[in-house]
């Protein structure tokens, strides 16, 4: 049977009005507090709508991407765009634009070698308490569209260790802030000091 908030406070208040009224307060700021924050007291809430667009803008080496996003969401959402060279983002370098939908940044046109980059991006958004919404790329659902972003720029990107609690090694793009609450230690141990062992 399922737990019936509004007739157990009505038994409480009954039994004792100033508990019942103590009860009552309670849960109602803990409701709006979850509400402010986006998560639930219950679990996960639901992830945010599909963004509807997402466009590119590019000029000597200089980025400008914007997210569409024109469906009703609540003030805690945190927008994310990920830039990679493989069409897969397999490894995706994860910018977390928090409230705002826009992006400026520079990306370099080619790499160490001088061979041209093709960059490829997608975005999404997620509340505190979800999971991210399925991503957008740029271009196609299934092919998104490669960009040379010009320019001089000429440096091979370090690998990306990704975002939230998703892998360190950046391998698991498209989850923002993260899916799990907690993640465990990765990678080798890091040995103290003798000094700071003490």
């Amino acid at each position: 049977m399922a737990f019936d908030k509004i007739q157990f406070l009505k038994e409480v208040t009954n039994q004792n009005p100033h508990l019942g009224r103590l009860l009552d307060s309670i849960i109602q700021n803990m409701d709006g507090m979850a509400n402010h924050l986006g998560v639930s007291q219950a679990g996960r809430v639901a992830p945010p709508p599909l963004l509807q667009g997402i466009n590119v803008a590019f000029n000597n080496g200089t980025v400008h991407v914007v997210l569409t996003h024109n469906v009703p969401i609540k003030k805690n959402l945190h927008y994310f765009v990920e830039a990679d060279t493989s069409a897969a983002f397999a490894q995706p370098h994860v910018f977390d634009l928090g409230a705002s939908r826009t992006l400026f940044t520079a990306l370099p046109n080619k790499d160490g070698s001088g061979n041209q980059l093709n960059w490829h991006f997608r975005g999404y958004s997620q509340y505190l308490g979800s999971n991210p919404s399925k991503p957008l790329n740029f271009g196609t659902k299934f092919n998104p569209t490669a960009v040379q972003v010009g320019g001089s720029a000429q440096f091979t990107p370090l690998a990306s260790t990704g975002s939230g609690t998703a892998a360190a090694n950046g391998q698991q793009g498209g989850q923002g802030l993260g899916v799990v609450l907690t993640r465990p230690p990765s990678g080798p141990k890091r040995s103290l000091p003798p000094s700071a062992a003490r």
